[in-house]
């Protein structure tokens, strides 16, 4: 074999292992703290925070059952936090995204526009909440 066919093959052959691993990384990650935002997920999240507990520190049950209350409390308050800041969060990217604009000519903002668009789809899936996933959060 040429010595610049086995270079290319070898170059391909890296390609393709470094797009598996990223795959199985990312597959991983999205499986197990991607969908902690949702009621189930968070749920899911708490017990397995709540079984790591249990068996590194050997609770007790009296003890699971504290740390349970406090850990439903806690996620609780980070749901009611999230929906608190939202709202800010999309009124800073609305503003930041028209000041954008105003600095382009006509075409550019057609450009802009599409792209922008193209952005937030990708936000809704990424947030589980793209075509397909279920209801959509309404933006206020």
């Amino acid at each position: 074999m040429r010595p610049r066919m086995k270079g290319a093959l070898l170059l391909l052959l890296a390609f393709g292992l470094g797009v598996a691993g990223g795959a199985a990384g990312f597959g991983l990650y999205h499986g197990r703290f991607a969908d902690w935002r949702s009621p189930e997920g968070a749920a899911r999240f708490q017990d397995r925070i709540l079984s790591r507990l249990t068996k590194e520190l050997d609770l007790r049950s009296e003890q699971r059952q504290k740390v349970e209350t406090v850990l439903k409390e806690a996620g609780q308050e980070f749901t009611r936090l999230r929906d608190e800041i939202g709202p800010r969060f999309r009124e800073i990217r609305d503003r930041s995204k028209a000041r954008i604009r105003a600095v382009l000519d006509a075409a550019q903002q057609t450009k802009f526009d599409t792209v922008s668009q193209e952005w937030e789809r990708r936000m809704e899936q990424w947030r589980g909440r793209g075509p397909g996933a279920g209801p959509e959060r309404k933006a206020p």
